[in-house]
């Protein structure tokens, strides 16, 4: 066949749905999901258009655009959904057109938008407002997906108004892995294809007043694909004086480490601004990629979302993955990564053959990822160090036998505490994972997590302080009353949420304080606590816990809000605040 009569490739605009944070602080990382669903599509011969839409939404707020207080109709439900709906709304369709200017909309067949993954309303309603936007004004097919959507069919009770609009007047919305998914919709809807009900793997329904979905689709492992993005809108700032002398080569390398790699994230975003001051007097922007090699988990904590349906592990080939990360390095001109993986040591084996390859092939690469106790030696763990691991987080919880046994953590403590001693050792930062909050947690099963907590505060470079939610698809939010819990489910709750993001963005509070957008139901224990104590009595545990941190990054704070002239109120981690929905 000649060239000239060969069927052009199927034209997809794919844009990423934009959230707070461009009016809070830099973005730090590119769109992992979206680069990896871009980078199937374009390898079954698809165009993509790539646009992440923070980057415009960055550019307008710095413009002065707009107020924060004018993107109240975002945190409405009402008005986004009578506008999904084909109700009018003059505000949101054109703020949408305004985000779009620029984007080549006519030429696409297919319209993918990614409504995101960190649990922004700004995210999830600017998603559904563009998708309808684009419906109404092009005409063009439209499919929703990204995590964020996982979320929202979690909660799918408290989001009923938002999923029938959605379902109703777009295509297609994907709550799962969308790389094979996505392509099979394209193929479908670029061939003017009418689609079945339901017939892929991770699309949503609505069927009478319920909302349903297809089993997900099952992971692949693919490096993500960001070209066509405007990447140094997501530069980290570090020191970079190759003419320098070896010694203070080293030194700039190890401050550089301990910015991506040791400070937690408002420290870390407070060094990259302080940095960028000196672009190009000894400083440079470098990329740091997302990356994830791994799929599902073989445990079933009670807490988390994948206790309550077993899920196939994926995993990729040692090969493969030193493949994609030395492509990406290559190919991004950057030696740094943060890995998203359930946990880097899930395969037995796996940390001596990747180490040793690393090692052996000369890669330099330097990475941070979630680690698990079990099985971590000291033989293992000076490996990884040697392979370029900076940074591992630790799950561990509680620190209580009681707690632990309940959720079924199965972490034997002497155990993480000699990891944790041997993370010091060999020049790992180790942070760890704390909840507080959960069901029957009593003054003395929370004393144990914080004696645990001192008594290795020297090992402990930083630990997340998160308050436990309800997730739905979890042991415990499928079986509550097993684990002592009444749940409360509020016919309001959507809206109080997004009340609460919008007081919180009006108020022009520190990135720290975004609400916990997990918060959909409130619980009561049975035979004890009500909702309204519990609450009350999470304030004091979060500030204790916050007292146990290192003061080096209370001191941190202090030297670089000072060098950004706004020291302004200390972030989350240094009060007892919890932004409660009321």
């Amino acid at each position: 066949m000649k060239a000239a009569n060969r069927p052009r490739p199927a034209q997809v605009l794919f844009i990423v749905a934009p959230g707070e944070q461009p009016m809070f602080t830099r973005m730090n990382l590119p769109p992992f999901g979206t680069g990896v669903v871009t980078a199937s599509l374009r390898d079954a011969g698809f165009d993509v258009d790539l646009h992440d839409l923070n980057s415009d939404l960055a550019r307008m707020w710095h413009g002065g655009e707009f107020t924060k207080a004018e993107l109240q109709p975002f945190y409405d439900e009402r008005a986004v959904v009578d506008y999904v709906g084909g109700g009018r709304n003059d505000f949101l369709d054109t703020f949408a057109g305004r985000l779009l200017a620029g984007k080549d909309v006519a030429a696409a067949d297919v319209v993918g938008i990614s409504a995101g993954g960190d649990f922004s309303f700004l995210e999830m309603n600017s998603a559904a407002v563009l998708g309808a936007h684009v419906k109404r004004h092009y005409g063009k097919p439209v499919v929703l997906g990204g995590n964020n959507l996982d979320y929202l069919m979690q909660f799918k009770d408290a989001f009923h108004r938002w999923w029938a609009a959605c379902v109703q007047h777009l295509d297609a919305a994907i709550t799962g892995p969308g790389e094979d998914v996505f392509v099979d919709l394209v193929r479908a809807l670029a061939g003017r294809r009418q689609l079945l009900p339901m017939p892929r793997p991770g699309l949503a329904r609505v069927q009478g007043d319920q909302v349903l979905r297809a089993p997900d689709a099952v992971h692949r492992v693919l490096p993500p694909d960001f070209d066509g993005l405007a990447l140094a809108d997501y530069h980290n700032y570090v020191l970079d004086r190759p003419q320098a002398s070896p010694r203070k080569q080293a030194t700039d390398e190890q401050l550089n480490r301990m910015q991506l790699y040791r400070f937690p994230s408002y420290l870390s975003w407070l060094a990259n601004d302080a940095n960028a001051a000196n672009l190009g007097k000894g400083v440079a922007g470098k990329l740091v990629i997302p990356y994830v090699f791994n799929y599902n988990c073989p445990y079933s904590c009670a807490f988390c979302t994948e206790s309550l349906e077993r899920t196939k592990l994926v995993h990729a080939t040692v090969d493969d993955i030193i493949g994609h990360m030395v492509g990406l390095s290559e190919k991004y001109q950057t030696p740094y990564f943060y890995l998203f993986n359930n946990y880097f040591n899930l395969v037995n084996g796996f940390v001596e053959e990747f180490s040793s390859r690393v090692v052996l092939n000369g890669v330099e690469l330097n990475w941070s990822d979630c680690g698990r106790f079990n099985s971590l030696t000291y033989e293992r763990l000076a490996m990884l160090a040697d392979a370029g691991c900076r940074k591992l987080t630790f799950g561990l919880e509680t620190a209580s036998t009681k707690m632990l046994k309940i959720i079924d953590k199965r972490v034997k403590l002497a155990e993480a505490e000699q990891v944790l001693r041997w993370c010091k050792e060999v020049g790992i930062w180790a942070d760890l994972e704390i909840i507080t909050g959960m069901p029957h947690e009593d003054e003395g099963n929370f004393a144990e997590t914080t004696d645990f907590l001192q008594r290795n505060a020297e090992y402990i470079n930083y630990f997340n302080v998160n308050r436990y939610f309800v997730a739905p698809k979890s042991l415990m939010g499928a079986r509550p009353e097993a684990y002592g819990m009444r749940l409360r489910k509020f016919p309001d709750a959507a809206q109080r949420l997004m009340s609460a993001n919008y007081r919180w963005l009006v108020e022009d509070r520190d990135w720290s304080y975004k609400p916990q957008n997990f918060r959909v139901y409130e619980f009561d224990e049975i035979d004890g606590r009500s909702a309204e104590q519990l609450t009350e009595d999470i304030g004091p545990k979060i500030a204790k816990l916050n007292a146990i941190q290192s003061n080096d990054f209370m001191d941190a704070w202090y030297v670089l809000s000072i060098r950004q002239n706004r020291p302004g109120r200390l972030p989350t981690r240094f009060t007892n605040e919890t932004m409660a929905l009321a």
